[in-house]
């Protein structure tokens, strides 16, 4: 239900920019920080997630790019990049000292999806606009760290 919620926040932002501003991934941002805090090692968890990057990816194709799989392909690449490093941490290290792995994983999550689009299509005016994203998405990164951090915390001290 977040996710769904975290999408519709990031689609309403870019209706309201009327596309003047590039609005941060909120959606697969969502996605990677369950991803990191239920931090189990069951393969659902990583399937379910993959499925709701596939998901979240169409419809932000067909909403906004009009061809399907340029944010799907970020999106889905996100997930398995995050479930295939979060994987290689072992559990104890996962809770102290992964900070700026934490924050790394959370900026790719803001790096490959629109940078697809830029790849593959070419073209200086979508450099522009990957930049302005890069920038937009900064605060967004910093308050999940914050979160994330929060949550780290308190399921220490239990």
């Amino acid at each position: 239900m977040t996710l769904i919620i975290l999408w519709l926040i990031q689609d309403l932002l870019t209706v309201f920019s009327g596309g003047g501003m590039q609005i941060p991934g909120l959606f697969i941002l969502g996605i990677v920080y369950k991803l990191l805090i239920d931090s189990g090692s069951d393969s659902a968890k990583g399937l379910t997630a993959i499925w709701c990057a596939f998901a979240g990816g169409i419809l932000w194709d067909l909403r906004w790019v009009g061809i399907p799989g340029f944010f799907t392909l970020g999106y889905v690449t996100v997930v398995i990049i995050v479930i295939q490093v979060w994987a290689l941490i072992p559990p104890q290290g996962r809770i102290s000292g992964t900070g700026w792995l934490v924050f790394l994983l959370m900026e790719f999550s803001q790096l490959i999806p629109p940078l697809l689009p830029v790849l593959i299509l070419g073209g200086s005016a979508g450099w522009v606009f990957f930049i302005r994203q890069q920038a937009n998405s900064l605060p967004a990164i910093l308050l999940t760290m914050y979160i994330y951090s929060r949550k780290v915390k308190n399921s220490q001290k239990v």
